[in-house]
């Protein structure tokens, strides 16, 4: 029998922009079985169909695990370089080196603009065939409701996508567009755009969607367990609060309007005053008890029974299975199988503080930092996010030295590129005795989770305000750090300093950004909202350091430093190219400054 590959949604693709594509797990009936018109027909009484429609709409949220080159995107910035076997490459090397273009970046994020219309569409053609569905036992009337307003949200979430990469959009609205129209549609500025998407989900907004969203429940009741992974009105003010702190940022705020800052505090308030979220402890403690506060990080990514928490808002789901450990484990646990595809930077792990939560350079740290003992007395997120020379894993210590079971020099090998692996988002897997298997954890994906929302709010009232919000600054990064396992001190600050100027605080916000949400696609554009990847501090334009590591004789370890690759940066690629199949297919499209099409 003829199995379906793409249509359970009729397929409309010109130049990527409105198409509906593959999507392996949506359906399985034959082609002929399935079209357009059986998923919108009303007289399904099962309503089967459109309840896959439904779902696939939910499928066009990103894979943001290892999508792109089997690595991650932030192993595009100055926290890592994607591995490579000896002379290999990896798309993600364009952005590195200059070469990203209107022809590549089709493919190179993913078919971000593709995939992103192609949720739209899918939306709208839900919102459509909902429309008048009649109610019933399969599907009755409030979860219809349900259903439209979840599906207003999640385009609200990919139009939100497609503005950080291209700024103004062109907006289909309801539209759904058939062969035979014209495809032809202008941009919408980006201003229109915040506004579309404002005007959607703001419970401000009378003609918005989240009147009909489900409540916020963190952790969702028995009766709701259906509800797991679904967004909610948590993830609407959540989105607004990420939408309005980019909005303030200085690649959109040229003119450094606070009230804009403000604005961004206020929204990321609003998701903390709902009282439904909070930082994740252990599976076994709660958020109030903080004696063994560490593995509640790692707990996170890594646990199948840490689903549902309170500091999770928003996720795609995800199977079992070992695909991640085997992508980013390193080498040496299983030949051919463990390939470590992402290489943390030792920028990065420079980064990460000092157990006290002073910097590793900072002279009032109780804790000397050694550089040929770079990890002793390291804040533990650390640990929990890069696999280091010594780290424990799997019984055993990773060796990442030269010649060691991790860094090997033998051809076709993927080893790391600067001396670390990522340790983040694996299993925990640390009973198992030896490393003959990997336990397969749901590798559920961090869209939005509460620890970004405290980030966002400090950084805001920083910018906004920085004198008069110290108090409220201070006691959510002091939250933070709890969480992480900073020490106190004495003076129960937990490494933050008595007196700062507002930049100064702006670099340790900065700085507890970049580590605490490592390789959660942030850091990628948060350097371009802070327009610093060519300017300031310049992060683009430095080197990427690694480290080689020589065994001695007497089995201690010698640490150089190196230069690993170089990068470089123009003020073009602050803003995504449209992609060349894109203006060719739509006339009236108009490319971004500084790309030829």
């Amino acid at each position: 029998m003829k199995k379906i590959i793409y249509k359970t949604i009729q397929v409309v693709c010109v130049a990527g922009l409105l198409a509906v594509s593959a999507c392996n797990t949506f359906e399985s009936e034959p082609l002929e079985w399935n079209t357009e018109a059986n998923v919108t027909n009303p007289a399904d009484s099962t309503a089967v169909n459109v309840k896959r429609l439904f779902y696939a709409v939910y499928a066009s949220l990103p894979s943001l695990h290892t999508r792109i080159s089997n690595s991650y995107l932030d192993a595009a910035t100055d926290d890592g370089v994607p591995t490579r076997d000896k002379g290999g490459s990896s798309s993600l090397e364009n952005y590195r080196n200059g070469a990203m273009s209107p022809e590549n970046i089709a493919s190179l994020d993913g078919a971000a603009w593709k995939n992103f219309y192609i949720g739209i569409r899918r939306a709208n053609l839900l919102l459509e065939t909902l429309e008048g569905y009649p109610s019933s036992t399969k599907l009755p009337k409030d979860e219809i409701v349900r259903m439209k307003s979840e599906s207003r949200l999640l385009r609200a979430y990919f139009y939100f996508e497609l503005v950080k990469r291209w700024g103004g959009v062109p907006l289909l609205g309801d539209k759904i567009f058939n062969y035979d129209e014209d495809w032809n549609i202008a941009r919408s500025s980006l201003d229109e755009c915040v506004k579309y998407i404002l005007d959607e989900i703001s419970k401000e907004s009378p003609t918005s969607c989240y009147d009909g969203l489900s409540d916020v429940m963190a952790i969702p009741s028995e009766e709701l367990t259906g509800t797991v992974g679904r967004v909610n009105k948590g993830v609407a003010l959540a989105l607004i609060a990420r939408l309005k702190l980019y909005l303030a940022s200085p690649l959109y705020n040229s003119s450094n309007n606070l009230a804009k800052w403000q604005e961004a505090a206020n929204a990321a308030k609003a998701v903390m005053d709902l009282g439904e979220y909070d930082l994740h402890y252990t599976a076994s403690k709660g958020a109030d008890d903080t004696t063994e506060p560490t593995p509640g990080l790692l707990d996170l990514f890594g646990n199948n029974d840490a689903f549902p928490n309170r500091e999770t808002i928003m996720m795609k789901e995800s199977s079992g299975g070992t695909t991640l450990e085997n992508d980013n484990s390193p080498c040496g646990y299983q030949r051919n199988k463990c390939k470590g595809l992402t290489s943390p930077s030792q920028n990065l792990v420079d980064a990460f503080l000092m157990l006290d939560g002073k910097s590793i350079n900072d002279p009032t740290s109780k804790y000397t930092y050694d550089e040929q003992k770079p990890y002793e007395n390291r804040d533990p997120r650390l640990t929990y996010t890069v696999f280091y020379n010594g780290a424990t894993w799997l019984k055993r210590p990773v060796e990442t030295f030269n010649g060691g079971l991790d860094r090997s020099n033998k051809p076709g090998m993927f080893t790391t590129q600067t001396g670390y692996y990522l340790r983040k988002f694996l299993g925990l897997n640390e009973t198992r005795n030896d490393n003959s298997d990997f336990n397969g954890a749901y590798h559920h994906y961090q869209i939005i989770r509460y620890a970004e929302i405290l980030l966002n709010y400090v950084e805001a009232l920083n910018e906004a305000d920085m004198d008069a919000n110290k108090t409220e600054i201070e006691k959510y990064l002091i939250q933070l750090r709890t969480r992480a396992g900073i020490e106190e001190g004495d003076d129960k600050r937990y490494g933050l300093p008595s007196t700062y100027t507002q930049g100064e605080m702006r670099k340790i916000i900065r700085n507890e950004r970049r580590i605490e949400l490592a390789f959660e696609e942030h850091r990628f554009w948060d350097i371009r909202r802070w327009m610093i990847a060519d300017r300031n501090e310049s992060v683009m334009t430095k080197p990427i350091r690694g480290v080689e590591i020589i065994k001695q004789a007497d089995g201690s370890f010698y640490y150089n430093y190196v230069d690993v690759c170089t990068s470089t940066f123009e003020e073009r690629m602050y803003w995504y190219p449209i992609p060349r199949g894109e203006m060719q297919g739509n006339t009236k499209l108009t490319q971004n400054p500084g790309w030829n099409y």
